[in-house]
């Protein structure tokens, strides 16, 4: 009776464990292998159990030959399920070795029920055949193999896998000892069989252990349906307990213990709608002691796509998203390393320091775009993340090139990454690789624009430094032209003068040919005169000496007495220039006499100048508010590249030193500041090759008084 109750017992819970795990995920290989371990088990079991209580030696046979069908069924399972767990998706037919092991298991199996293995039955034990020389090496190899693989996983091994395969390892050492030991060990060799009673004994110890570890350390990770057990076990025993109490309750009180079908119908009807609230809040209850670890993983990813999106300076990204993650996935550090040309470029870091620091080239040995160390099952990448303290290892990749590195520690409960985790961690660094490829673009950038900066701050410090000396340069040439004009003036003005006596008679009479040769020097000795007169007055302008001596003058009268002057000039070069006075009697005007005389006689003589054959017209007219000069030829032009520099000081067109080589380009620089000065605007107009037209606007009523370059005081 005791050895029906242990069978029972023994099959009951180890069926109950290897339900629920593979309710959990039917696609999980570890799972699944579990199972199969388990149906070794209870199939180990209830043959033991049958071939203690046979009648014949025959059936006794067959019952054994069955316990060795189980015991290859369960050695196998047991031997593969060490191999690749905790792995959600294997597939064992791709990998050689486990196609060999299967195809073994498979021929073991069936040997192990056929004659070849046990023959007979005689003196109370089996009589061993041929086929122990297959079953044997199997045994140890998957037996023995298996239980050597569990105990070097576990030794390499850290946190919540450690504690799972701790309490795996613990009942299978006891279950591989005690039953090779009662089962094979002794009724085989020794002829003993007392110990076999006792085998579903070692099941329960087995299944007991598994249990334990599936609750407490989440083994097979089946906390939502161990949680939601537990919740409806609290449920229905509250509910029957309040349905009970309130129904004997009220009917001892108001129904004289005789309970209504109204009474049990509303009491039915309270439970029902109070069944809701209930078990929300026991599974409140349970979620906090089974999920103590859960986080939302779209809150976390939201945070994170903020910080991403916000954040543009790469170091300042990598640490707030690096904090955002390893805080809401409750991770204990983490690390996040950029590459640049190959080489680390910036890293982040979140929570302690592990001993030992990836460089680039142990990084580069990963190559994976995602890699779990309890999910590897050994070799160098295996052996790196451990040396590191890495137990998740995740490729930013963009669709160009490797970014870089997410390092991820231990979780804080201890726990392995579940495939929630993983999923979340490639969405985010998918985001993280843009972003961080972004930052560093930018980083990029700002360092180019702060190069280009300096350059710039030292190119214009460099020009600061050159247009201070040019002013100093032209400073200096200003003095230098005022000073030699000074000097020049007085000798100037004495050769002019005792040449003016020759060409007189004061000196005496003097043949024609000398009479022309004084007058050639004369005539140049007061071009000399002008011009120094021309290189004073830009002096003037420089050093902001410039005077305007205005007076009422007849503007009408000034021109005539500039055309009479210029007329022999015109005539020597077979040129007509014609004088077109107003029609109407033009009002007196202030303005300074000398300087707007140079104007006119300037605008004349370069018209004459630069007029090969054709007429020269001057015009003064009375337009609106104003009197307008204006001086026309058929000459040579201005070109039209020439015409924005035509006013500046020493300029002159290519076409005009062509004919006239000996200009200073300063007559029209004077003429445009002393009608500007006056409070007129130069008129200007040409076509190249067909003439131009010079002239100036004075207003009416620019009356001026003596002022400083360009600084007009009007009077009243």
């Amino acid at each position: 009776m005791i050895e029906l109750a242990s069978l029972v017992l023994g099959t009951v819970i180890t069926f109950l464990v290897a339900l629920v795990v593979i309710v959990k995920n039917r696609q999980s290989v570890t799972n699944n292998l579990f199972m199969g371990l388990a149906i070794g088990l209870i199939g180990w079991s209830i043959t033991s159990y049958f071939s203690l209580h046979t009648s014949t030696q025959e059936q006794t046979l067959f019952w054994i030959r069955w316990i060795m069908f189980f015991v290859v069924v369960q050695n196998t399972s047991f031997f593969l399920l060490v191999k690749v767990f905790p792995a959600n998706k294997t597939n064992l037919l791709q990998q050689k070795r486990y196609i060999f092991a299967i195809i073994y298991s498979v021929l073991t199996a069936s040997v192990a029920i056929s004659p070849f293995l046990f023959t007979k039955f005689e003196n109370g034990s089996p009589v061993p055949g041929p086929g122990m020389a297959l079953f044997l090496p199997h045994a140890i190899i998957f037996a023995l193999g298996g239980l050597i693989a569990l105990i070097s996983r576990y030794r390499k091994s850290s946190g919540l896998l450690k504690a799972q395969l701790q309490y795996f390892l613990a009942g299978t050492l006891l279950m591989f000892t005690l039953v090779p030991l009662s089962n094979f060990v002794l009724p085989v060799l020794f002829k003993q069989n007392q110990l076999v009673i006792f085998s579903p004994l070692y099941a329960i110890i087995f299944s007991g252990l598994t249990a334990y570890a599936i609750i407490t350390k989440k083994l097979f990770d089946i906390r939502a349906i161990v949680a939601r057990s537990a919740a409806y076990a609290l449920l229905l025993p509250t509910l029957a307990g309040l349905y009970v109490v309130s129904l004997l309750g009220i009917s001892a009180i108001f129904l004289a213990g005789k309970p209504s079908q109204l009474l049990t119908t509303t009491l039915a009807i309270v439970l029902a709608l109070t069944f809701q609230p209930l078990r929300r809040f026991f599974e409140q209850i349970t979620d906090r002691i089974f999920f103590r670890d859960r986080y939302d993983s779209q809150e976390v990813l939201d945070n994170v796509s903020k910080i991403l999106v916000t954040e543009i300076e790469l170091g300042e990204m990598l640490n707030k998203s690096l904090r955002e993650l390893c805080s809401g996935m409750r991770i204990s550090f983490g690390q996040l390393i950029i590459f640049n040309d190959e080489q680390v470029y910036k890293i982040g870091h979140f929570g302690r320091l592990p001993s030992r620091l990836m460089v680039a080239p142990q990084l580069r040995r990963l190559k994976h775009s995602i890699l779990v160390a309890d999910e590897l099952e050994g070799g160098e990448r295996k052996s790196l993340m451990d040396d590191h303290e890495i137990r998740v290892s995740v490729m930013l990749r963009t669709r160009d090139e490797v970014v870089g590195y997410l390092l991820l520690g231990d979780k804080l409960s201890g726990e392995i990454y579940s495939k929630d985790d993983i999923e979340l961690l490639q969405i985010v660094a998918k985001e993280l690789a843009v972003a961080a490829q972004n930052a560093k673009a930018y980083a990029e950038i700002q360092a180019f624009n702060v190069t280009l900066q300096e350059r710039v701050s030292h190119a214009t410090n460099r020009l600061r430094v050159a247009n201070r000396h040019l002013k100093e340069l032209d400073q200096a040439k200003d003095e230098f032209i005022s000073m030699a004009s000074h000097q020049l003036r007085t000798p100037l003005t004495t050769i002019k003068g005792y040449l003016s006596m020759i060409l007189e008679g004061d000196a005496g009479a003097i043949s024609d040919t000398q009479k022309q040769f004084t007058g050639y020097a004369f005539e140049g000795a007061d071009r000399m005169v002008n011009l120094i007169a021309d290189l004073l007055n830009v002096s003037r302008l420089s050093a902001g000496r410039f005077m305007i001596e205005s007076k009422p003058c007849d503007l009408g009268k000034i021109v005539e007495d500039e055309v009479r002057q210029l007329q022999s000039h015109a005539v020597a070069k077979k040129l007509e220039l014609v004088y077109h006075p107003s029609k109407k009697v033009l009002p007196m005007i202030s303005l300074d006499d000398n300087k707007t005389r140079q104007v006119i006689m300037n605008f004349i003589d370069n018209a004459i100048y630069y007029t090969k054959e054709g007429t020269i017209s001057v015009s003064v007219t009375k337009v609106d508010s104003a009197i307008r000069l204006t001086v026309r030829d058929t000459g040579i032009g201005v070109p039209l590249d020439a015409r924005r520099k035509l006013f500046s000081k020493f300029y002159r067109a290519d076409n005009a030193q062509t004919v006239r080589p000996d200009g200073t380009g300063l007559g029209l620089y004077l003429a445009k500041r002393v009608i500007e000065d006056q409070g007129g605007t130069i008129i200007f107009e040409s076509v190249e090759g067909k003439g131009s037209t010079f002239g100036f606007e004075l207003p009416l009523s620019a009356a001026v008084v003596p002022t400083i370059t360009g600084k007009k005081v009007p009077t009243r």
